[in-house]
Parts: structure tokens; C-alpha cells; sequence
């Protein structure tokens, strides 16, 4: 899973070198680079903000050399003026490797926050709690049986300081193919941990990969990436979106379809005050790019059910392929990013969608100095503001923090 949904920015790292930055670089702005080793280097996570202005995020790789020679990867704090400063490095197997989603803040400032692998011997991630002067404590080792494996999402705390979080492997076998689909778990503010749910495959939705939305009807909304409908004829099913209780009672809201309704969303879901949910597909559309997969559309799913893509990216200027659910404002505008497409060098782009549907590219990025290949989704200041990270790019070509001004 981790190969699949990297491996496309491998040429943007070759270019980042040679690129020059680009076009409509006034509108944005690198707040840091990563320059690998020590200070970390491509982070594919978003960021979080506390009281004082402050990000914090994480970088998959770096801070030390172990993990193969390119570092296990890091917990940083950016300040407001651009100084970072490292609070955690994730060093030995034990410890956890590879923080591959953002984190998730408390009132306090601690920060919460998974690994892809390590923890122990299994190798199958675990849950972390960082401090803001940088104690790390292990808050669960998944063991990769029922417990699940792998998570890859972000986590989701409650205002009781529950955790949630969902992992793309463990679980129970899918329909006796050997595959394991996944679960949903809680770790309560006790520590206690436990399984809400575990996807069973088929039409129930498999390998979920993305963050749990609470709503305020007190039930979880969220997105697998896989099961569902076979929209493409691949047998995997193109994902699913779901409802689920606190008690773990699960119900579909919606199967993708592929073409205009989308496939494979690589992202959770927001919700609006009327109960609309609103994402991002990575693939469905346009056949923009010669595959027969198309590169991704922003899709509501109404209230009652209805699902439509309000925005259907076509490549090249308009975008490709998002990896993040949109954030909105107050006038019910969704602002994104997609991965690829935006520049004859696609190194990606941040969007806005109006209400109706109509796109504005408020950012190209070149995958030069400016970034490039924004898997994350975006947070939004008081003023607007758009602040995110880029996977490749920047000075030293281990990817950036950027602000957009909108």
C-alpha cells in the first residue's frame, strides 16, 4: 500500500533539483524545507496548530540514519517565524518507524499520532503520545490479529480524550482469501484498548486508510478504500462510505461506482450542518491520463443518500489524482489538494470548489523549491489562509510547510 501511493512522486524528487519554482509563487510560501537527516524529510501527513500559532506535524522519514540509512522519521514544531525544532525521533524498532499520517492535539498540547511499522515484532505499527518537551510513550503495539495492523490514518480525539483510528490491515479474514481487512479501534482516555469494528470485506468495505469524522449525531463517518461495488472489474470493489456507531454498529451509506461518482477514496470525509458529506476520490473521472482509472473527483454524498461529483479532475492545469479530504469555510467553499497535474511538471495543486461546483486553482506547484506532491489536506487560519505540506520539493528536496493565501 505504502509503494503504491508514493511511488508516483518519485520523478518529482529527481526534478526538484532543476525545477524552478513556480509561476504564481507570490500567492505562496515556503515556511520550511526539510533538509533530510536530522530535521526530517518527506512528510506526508497535515499539520495541527495550538493556541500560540504553532504547527506540528510529522516526517515519514529522517532524524537519524537508521530505518535502511534514511531515518525512521520525526515529530517536528514549527514556530509561527519558520524555527524548527525536533520533539521527537522515531529511532529504533521498538519505538515505532515510519509516522506516515499527521497528528492529532489536545488542550494540553500533547500530541497523538501512528506509525506505519515497528513497535515490535510484529512490525505492525503502533499508537504514540508526544509531549510538548518531547517525551514519547507508546500507547499501543498492534499485534496484527484482532487488534488490527497498519494504520496508516490520522487519529481522531474526542472531547472525552478518547482516541480513534482505523488501520488498512488485521482484523479478520476477508471471505477466506487470506487477506485481512482492517479494523476501527479505540484507545480510551484510560488507556484501555479495544476493537469497534472489523471490516469483513465483500460489500462491507476493506482496508480503510483514512481518518473517522465525529459528527454531532454522536456517530463516526468514514471511507475504505477498497470493497464495495467492483466498478473496474479488478475484483477489489472501489470503496465504500460508512456509518458507524459508537457500539460498533456499522451501516454503507454508499458504494462507488467509478466514472463520474468516483473510485478509491484515499481520504476520510467532513460533514456539513445539514448532514451532507463531502471527499475526494483518487481515481473515477476523466480518463485524463491514458490508464482507464481518471483522475479523481471531489463527491458530495447528500443526506438522503444522493451521491454526485461536484468537481471532476481532468489533469494537466485543473489537477490529478487528491489524496486528502477538503476542509471548508463559512460560506460552504471546499479548499484541497491533488498530488499530481496543475503544471506541464504536475507537481500538484491547491483548490477551491464553490458550492455550485466550480474549481479555482488558487496554486501550481512545480515540484521545485516551491514543493511538490501535497498528499495532506489543508488547515484554514482566521484569515483564510491555507497551510500544508508538500511530500517532495523545496530547497533541499525533502519536501515543505506552505502557506497559500486565499
Amino acid at each position: 500500500m505504502q509503494y503504491l501511493r508514493t511511488a508516483p512522486l518519485a520523478l518529482l524528487a529527481m526534478l526538484a533539483a532543476i525545477v524552478p519554482a513556480a509561476a504564481h509563487v507570490h500567492k505562496e510560501k515556503v515556511i520550511h524545507s526539510f533538509q533530510a537527516g536530522e530535521d526530517g524529510s518527506f512528510p506526508e501527513g497535515g499539520l495541527v496548530v495550538d493556541s500560540h500559532g504553532n504547527f506540528y506535524g510529522t516526517t515519514q522519514e529522517g532524524g537519524s540514519h537508521d530505518c535502511g540509512g534514511g531515518g525512521c522519521g520525526t515529530v517536528f514544531r514549527l514556530r509561527p517565524g519558520g524555527k524548527e525544532t525536533i520533539l521527537h525521533v522515531f529511532a529504533q524498532q521498538n519505538d515505532g518507524v515510519f509516522p506516515v499520517p499527521g497528528l492529532a492535539i489536545d488542550s494540553d498540547g500533547n500530541l497523538y499520532g501512528t506509525t506505519l511499522n515497528g513497535g515490535g515484532d510484529c512490525s505492525c505499527g503502533s499508537v504514540f503520545k508526544v509531549t510538548p518537551r518531547g517525551k514519547e510513550t507508546l500507547l499501543h503495539i498492534f499485534a496484527g490479529g484482532s487488534d488490527g495492523a497498519f494504520p496508516v490514518s490520522a487519529l481522531l480525539l474526542d472531547g472525552a480524550g478518547n482516541l480513534y483510528g482505523t488501520t488498512s490491515g488485521g482484523g479478520l479474514d476477508c471471505m477466506g482469501t487470506g487477506v485481512y481487512c482492517g479494523t476501527v479501534f479505540k484507545i480510551a482516555a484510560n488507556g484501555k484498548f479495544g476493537t469497534i469494528y472489523s471490516f469483513t470485506g465483500g460489500s462491507d468495505g476493506m482496508d480503510s486508510t483514512t481518518a473517522l469524522f465525529l459528527a454531532q449525531d454522536g456517530n463516526f463517518y468514514g471511507t475504505t478504500d477498497d470493497g464495495g461495488v467492483d466498478c473496474d472489474g479488478t475484483g477489489q470493489g472501489c470503496g465504500t462510505i460508512f456509518k458507524l456507531t459508537p457500539e460498533g454498529s456499522e451501516t454503507v451509506l454508499y458504494r462507488f461506482e467509478g466514472g463520474s461518482h468516483g473510485a478509491y477514496p484515499a481520504a476520510g470525509v467532513t460533514m456539513d450542518g445539514a448532514g451532507n458529506l463531502f471527499g475526494t476520490t483518487n481515481n473515477g473521472g476523466f480518463n485524463c491520463d491514458g490508464s482507464g482509472a481518471g483522475c479523481g473527483v471531489v463527491f458530495e454524498l447528500t443526506a438522503d443518500g444522493q451521491e454526485f461529483g461536484l468537481h471532476t479532475f481532468a489533469g494537466g492545469d485543473d489537477g490529478a489524482n487528491p489524496q486528502a479530504a477538503p476542509v471548508s469555510d463559512a460560506a460552504g467553499n471546499l479548499y484541497g489538494t491533488t498530488v499530481e497535474g496543475g503544471s506541464r511538471l504536475g507537481g500538484g495543486v491547491v483548490y477551491q470548489i464553490k458550492p455550485g461546483g466550480q474549481e479555482k486553482i488558487l496554486y501550481a506547484f512545480s515540484g521545485g523549491r516551491d514543493g511538490g506532491g501535497p498528499f495532506a489536506g489543508l488547515i484554514m487560519d482566521v484569515s483564510g489562509n491555507l497551510y500544508g505540506t508538500t511530500f517532495t520539493g523545496g530547497t533541499y528536496s525533502g519536501g515543505t510547510v506552505f502557506r497559500v493565501r486565499n
